[in-house]
């Protein structure tokens, strides 16, 4: 099941890219009438709320306030929703009959198609990495979906085809799919962190099947009714209306499921049903809004712009509590690599652009230009190392913070295992501080007794004793490195085991279960286990000998005694 949810949120990515590439090429298609209608809807008798300056209706003479007629046809009303460039509309006002052309629509603001291409590629993305790490887990399920389904439709472009009636389905259609990819953002707050068996969260759960159905039944009909006459009349207005107020309470059922699962949580699973709860709010907020102006007729471009960017903090939201806090136990790890390619073709790209600016605001031929240039050039040089400086440390303190601190947690107790007077609290601290910090399904350290190595302390279900030639065992002898007992005919369960060499000889290893979050070992983690590793079998080999050394202590005197006597 996991394989077919990862193919069909893939399909699913692809298919967006591939309507963003083309709603591109055809972006210089699309048309305008320059008439923002009322509430009464685009067809039939309606009025002007505004007329855009230079229109083709503003030529034709038509006025805000004018009341409009126009033919209660499908091909009309798919001419209003999606117009292109050339298509003819026929109108009446009053007893005038008015035939409009619709003109080449202006480029959409720069910032909003930004916020448009940035979000759906955010929304992409996000997906993809969900359920290629999760795919089993059925809140990522749930989540995977709602996040292709927003990255898939927002900005789409039903103007890039040509059939009118393919234009509007698709544009009508475009809003059942967004119920349902709220839908699935509910089944995702449902779920998260764990699913529930009693409470609110319960009770949204079991009615997440019936509430969809409705949903995507209100939607079916408003948009029959659109399509059955081109009209729709009353009955289609209020449907429509029903279904914008049913939108609006879906997207609430996500909050307050949000909210009750942070008041059911506690501890690490709490701070990411926190942070998950104040992305999926703020996200949302402009959808809210935006429905609320749409129930009440207006559709000005502020509150779909404001939508668009609160809705592109959700996929980056979601990005920084997957790196910050592992959410759903997602692994992914940043490479370094990454990022300073990243920044140094962002500097790369500063200076192309400056360049630009620099040759098209000031003459190419000016001396100041030159200058400027030059010293841009020399600036960014310069401030290369610098940048990468800041920002790798920001990553560090961004991404990487908690594992730091995990790793040095490790590294002190290894430090200070030389110190521990006590076999017991030596051993309990070598198990203890590495599953704790990196998370360990479990942990164990074996020591070498009467020619095995046995568990000494361990939180592993199941630790059986190993012999000296078993074949794990026989490589951390010889190679005196880490081994990973999966890889070997061993019964050692675990992902790693650190050899504990003294004197040449492999006195005990520390076996470490994989991470919770199913994570692979970094290099530095490694590193501080092995470290930890060795110090902890030198320390517990110098507490054996200093037993050994106080028991002689204690023979010695009464054999003396027993000499003297005799």
């Amino acid at each position: 099941m996991g394989t077919v949810w990862r193919w069909l949120i893939s399909l699913v990515a692809v298919a967006a890219l591939a309507l963003a590439v083309a709603s591109y090429l055809t972006a210089n298609s699309d048309g305008t009438f320059g008439i923002t209608y009322g509430a009464q809807g685009p067809i039939g008798h309606t009025s002007a709320v505004a007329v855009a300056p230079g229109s083709p209706a503003a030529r034709a003479g038509i006025h805000a306030g004018d009341r409009l007629t126009i033919a209660p046809t499908a091909a009309n009303l798919a001419r209003q929703v999606v117009p292109e460039a050339g298509d003819r509309l026929v109108l009446r006002d009053g007893n005038r009959e008015i035939r409009l052309v619709a003109d080449p629509l202006r480029g959409s603001p720069l910032a909003l198609v930004i916020l448009v291409y940035a979000s759906r590629a955010a929304f992409l993305l996000m997906a993809l990495l969900v359920i290629w790490r999760r795919p089993n887990d059925a809140a990522a399920q749930a989540l995977a979906l709602f996040l292709a389904i927003f990255g898939f439709f927002l900005g789409f472009d039903a103007g890039t085809f040509s059939q009118p009636w393919l234009r509007l389905l698709l544009a009508t259609l475009m809003q059942t799919f967004f119920f349902v990819g709220t839908m699935a953002a509910l089944a995702f707050a449902c779920r998260f962190p764990v699913t529930p068996t009693r409470g609110v969260r319960h009770a949204l759960e079991r009615s997440l099947v019936p509430a969809a159905l409705i949903g995507v039944v209100l939607s079916a009909l408003s948009i029959y009714l659109r399509l059955l006459n081109g009209s729709g009349g009353e009955l289609q207005r209020f449907i429509a209306l029903l279904y914008l107020v049913y939108f609006a309470i879906a997207i609430v059922a996500v909050v307050v499921a949000l909210f009750s699962a942070l008041r059911e949580t506690s501890g690490a699973d709490q701070l990411r049903v926190r942070w998950v709860f104040g992305i999926f709010g703020f996200g949302f907020s402009g959808l809210v809004i935006f429905l609320l102006f749409a129930f009440f007729g207006f559709a000005p471009s502020g509150p779909i712009q404001f939508a668009a960017l609160t809705l592109l903090g959700i996929p980056l939201g979601l990005a920084y509590v997957v790196l910050r806090h592992r959410m759903l136990d997602i692994g992914f790890v940043v490479n370094r690599a990454v990022v300073y390619t990243t920044v140094s073709l962002i500097v790369v790209a500063t200076f192309i652009i400056f360049e630009w600016l620099a040759g098209h605001v000031v003459d190419s031929q000016n001396r100041a230009s030159s200058m400027l240039q030059l010293g841009a050039a020399l600036a960014l040089g310069l401030s290369a190392r610098w940048i990468h400086a800041r920002v790798d440390r920001w990553v560090d303190d961004l991404f990487f913070r908690e594992r730091h601190a995990a790793e040095a947690a490790i590294r002190k107790f290894a430090r200070e295992a030389a110190l521990v007077t006590n076999t017991e609290d030596l051993l309990h601290g070598t198990v203890e501080i590495p599953q704790r910090n990196l998370r360990l399904a479990a942990c164990a350290v074996y020591v070498h007794r009467e020619g095995e190595y046995r568990p000494a302390y361990s939180t592993f279900a199941d630790a059986p004793n190993v012999g000296e030639n078993d074949f794990a065992v026989l490589d951390m002898r010889t190679w005196h490195g880490p081994v990973e007992p999966r890889t070997f005919q061993t019964t050692l369960p675990g992902e790693l085991a650190l050899p504990m060499i003294v004197r040449g000889e492999l006195t005990g290893f520390l076996l470490c279960a994989e991470k919770a979050s199913h994570e692979t070992f970094a290099p530095d983690e490694r590193e501080a286990l092995a470290l930890l590793a060795r110090d902890a079998g030198i320390a517990l080999d110098s507490l054996r000998v200093r037993a050994l050394e106080l028991r002689l202590a204690q023979l010695l005197p009464a054999t003396t005694a027993g000499e003297a006597r005799n």
